[in-house]
């Protein structure tokens, strides 16, 4: 392992996808969406060479998914449907990065030891919901909070966008720096890029405590190896953020 020596495309693709989340932001959209698909492009001509590129592929998903993201609600109306189907479409590319990859489910995060800390998790989960309510103030993602909605929508953030996004930043985009960089450079880059992507709130103290959940997520998934741990608080905090807490207060 080189230490903390990430090659200097690697650093340029972080960098253009930090620019992409600035600009949208600002409320540059299709700036948001150049600055991306150039980066995607720059991402397809490294991966014509022979070598691994575990890192800058990665990196991809995160520009695709933030795409997908900014185009989606183009064809269809914002609904707890449309994450559904956002999320459903980058499970593509994750199953042919995990295939491409060759990555097992240890390397993933797919044990059950450490199952027995789940209701920890839970309340991991419950308490940064508290934090980012009163930052967000959010409006509910189902009209009313009976028990149908709150299983659809436990369902669709805890295996589709929870799944999907504690994948990309932990399994994939985490591990593989800390595989070249060591732990302490891989929790810091994928939390700092997980808040980045919360630029769509237009809150700067959304992004710091995205960022800030990032790193507690990140910590715990390096400690239990636990990709259903970081899961759960996640999709949890999401059913509170999004489900409960509007109704509630």
């Amino acid at each position: 392992m080189d230490k903390y020596n990430l090659k200097k495309y690697e650093i340029i693709s972080i960098l253009l996808i930090i620019l992409a989340e600035i600009l949208f932001f600002s409320e540059q959209r299709l700036l948001t969406i150049v600055v991306h698909s150039f980066n995607i492009i720059l991402i397809l001509i490294l991966l014509l060479s022979k070598k691994k590129h575990q890192i800058i592929q990665s990196l991809s998903l995160i520009s695709l998914f933030r795409i997908l993201n900014l185009s989606l609600p183009v064809f269809v109306s914002f609904t707890i449907y449309w994450l559904a189907s956002l999320y459903l479409i980058m499970f593509i590319p994750i199953i042919l990065l995990i295939k491409k990859q060759g990555l097992s489910n240890r390397h993933i995060g797919l044990t059950y030891k450490n199952l027995y800390l789940l209701p920890v998790s839970i309340l991991l989960g419950i308490g940064l919901a508290l934090f980012e309510y009163n930052i967000l103030v959010p409006d509910p993602l189902i009209p009313e909070p009976d028990l149908l909605n709150l299983f659809i929508l436990a369902i669709i953030v805890i295996f589709f966008s929870a799944l999907c996004e504690e994948i990309i930043f932990r399994s994939f985009l985490q591990q593989s720096i800390e595989e070249n960089s060591g732990p302490i450079v891989g929790l810091l880059i994928a939390s700092v890029i997980s808040g980045f992507m919360s630029s769509g709130y237009s809150s700067y103290y959304e992004i710091f405590f995205a960022s800030f959940a990032g790193l507690i997520l990140g910590f715990s998934f390096q400690k239990t190896r636990s990709l259903p741990f970081v899961v759960m608080a996640h999709g949890v905090n999401n059913i509170f953020l999004f489900g409960i807490l509007p109704f509630v207060t």
